[in-house]
């Protein structure tokens, strides 16, 4: 029996440690594409891509597959500071989870209505009915004001949430961890499977993830306002803190689950603001005139 759980929780901290420097793979500036050197003084180029060159083509699906590429094989490039940082977000995760049953009894002895009413409705907006909506109207307004940022950012956020749904499922169904609800000690892992037992796939958090996902995109193709980024994150936090008052996730899930959303979101717009692609573009410099072939790497 003590061998048994022995293997249990040191499987479990593996799980922990390995999804969180999955995603924290995402946010490694070293893994990026650097920017791309300025044109010289005198030269003017002409239709030039707006707002980072998002737009709904052929080579924004194909980010989907060169930013998966990136952001999983990050680590590679990582320098020292990135896996200090990687330590410390590990160890917050493995902290989480040795107190994953005290955090539990302690949420739900404190909680009141208020707090889960809040909880409830910033799910609606962060991930849940609403947010397709919301979503979808700021992609129309973006094209009927012809405010190429707007389009972006919704296009942005919808590889970021496709992304992370991918690393959040993939681990999911590689740790079938035993949700709260269940009555399961919080060290109950299944291990890898196919069989989708909604019972079993607690770690991580699907919603916390998602709702990183989106707002901090969001946030950060509007940072310098001073409204967008605290309402972004604070619409994720709740979405986050409320899995955890509806019992269906640990603390350490949603932890997980918001960083792989968190960083996901992040490596998405360094992507596409390092737009790693061939460009013709027409070339004036006073003297010339012709096509200038670019290449940002």
């Amino acid at each position: 029996m003590k061998k048994s759980f022995a293997r249990t929780i040191a499987s479990a901290t593996l799980f922990l440690c390995c999804s969180v420097v999955t995603c924290f793979a995402a946010s490694n500036d070293q893994g990026l594409q650097p920017e791309p050197s300025a044109p010289a003084p005198n030269q003017t180029l002409s239709n030039q891509p707006t707002h980072n060159g998002v737009s709904f083509d052929r080579d924004y699906f194909t980010g989907y597959v060169t930013d998966t590429t990136s952001i999983l094989t990050s680590p590679v490039r990582w320098g020292s500071s990135d896996w200090i940082t990687a330590a410390g977000i590990v160890g917050i995760s493995v902290g989480l989870y040795t107190q994953d049953q005290k955090i539990q009894t302690w949420v739900h002895k404190n909680k009141t209505s208020t707090i889960d009413r809040l909880g409830d409705n910033a799910t609606l907006v962060g991930f849940g009915a609403l947010t397709v909506p919301l979503l979808g109207g700021l992609y129309l307004y973006g094209y009927a004001a012809d405010d190429p940022k707007a389009c972006s950012t919704v296009l942005l956020t919808t590889e970021s949430f496709v992304l992370t749904g991918v690393f959040v499922q993939t681990l999911k169904f590689g740790t079938h961890r035993h949700r709260p609800y269940t009555g399961d000690p919080e060290h109950a892992w299944g291990g890898p499977g196919i069989i989708n037992n909604g019972d079993h796939l607690s770690f991580p958090s699907g919603h916390a993830s998602s709702a990183f996902a989106i707002s901090t995109v969001i946030a950060t193709e509007y940072e310098n306002s001073l409204v967008v980024p605290p309402l972004a994150y604070g619409v994720a936090s709740l979405v986050a803190v409320n899995r955890v008052l509806h019992n269906a996730h640990w603390s350490s899930d949603i932890f997980v689950g918001s960083a792989i959303g968190y960083f996901t979101g992040k490596a998405v717009v360094k992507s596409h603001h390092n737009n790693t692609r061939f460009s013709l573009l027409p070339l004036m410099d006073g003297e010339h005139t012709g096509l200038a072939v670019t290449y940002n790497y």
